[in-house]
């Protein structure tokens, strides 16, 4: 008699209950994660974004971010810099239409204030120092975007501009990394 309580209570709870995760997991990690949801995974490969995301870190991107408001400086964010949009890029909006940037050195200044900067990557003195831009207006409708690793990104100061239509979403949240205390921490 036990037992078919056991198996009933399986049967009706347990076996759905796991069937309704694991189709969770799967939206979440597929293109039906995205249209269901607005939320999409992904991996950075390389280290520009470094301290905020590390190499292989895996991350959530909300897809619905800025479908009623346009990004904001210090936003991370995930864009296509060409019409094929086959290379997903993620950089932080440092300057957005109408701001004045230029940056000298290790600084950055926006609209003539020096940032504080406090997700910059540690600059090592030995390392050369990057090239002068600016002052340039950020045309309307557009994003000055640059990594946190500053000596190793490729970003706004050497391809330009990030056009409103080009970006995809705003990073969330790490859903993996190897560095166990980042995981589920949200990306600022």
């Amino acid at each position: 008699m036990q037992w078919r309580s056991v198996s009933r209570w399986v049967l009706v709870f347990a076996i759905p209950l796991a069937l309704l995760v694991l189709l969770g997991l799967v939206a979440l990690t597929t293109n039906l994660g995205v249209r269901a949801f607005g939320i999409q995974p992904y991996t950075i490969p390389s280290e520009a974004m470094v301290p905020t995301l590390q190499p292989g870190d895996r991350f959530f991107v909300d897809t619905l971010a800025y479908a009623k408001q346009a990004p904001q400086r210090g936003d991370v964010v995930t864009f296509v810099r060409d019409i094929t949009g086959e290379t997903i890029w993620a950089k932080r909006v440092i300057a957005i239409g109408g701001d004045i940037i230029e940056g000298s050195g290790d600084e950055v200044k926006l609209n003539g204030h020096v940032l504080h900067e406090s997700y910059v990557a540690p600059i090592n003195a030995s390392e050369p120092v990057p090239d002068h831009f600016g002052p340039v207006t950020v045309p309307a409708g557009n994003f000055f975007v640059m990594g946190d690793n500053r000596r190793n990104s490729n970003d706004s100061r050497y391809f330009g501009y990030v056009d409103a239509r080009h970006i995809r979403g705003k990073v969330t949240y790490i859903y993996w990394s190897k560095d166990q205390s980042r995981i589920w921490q949200p990306v600022k």
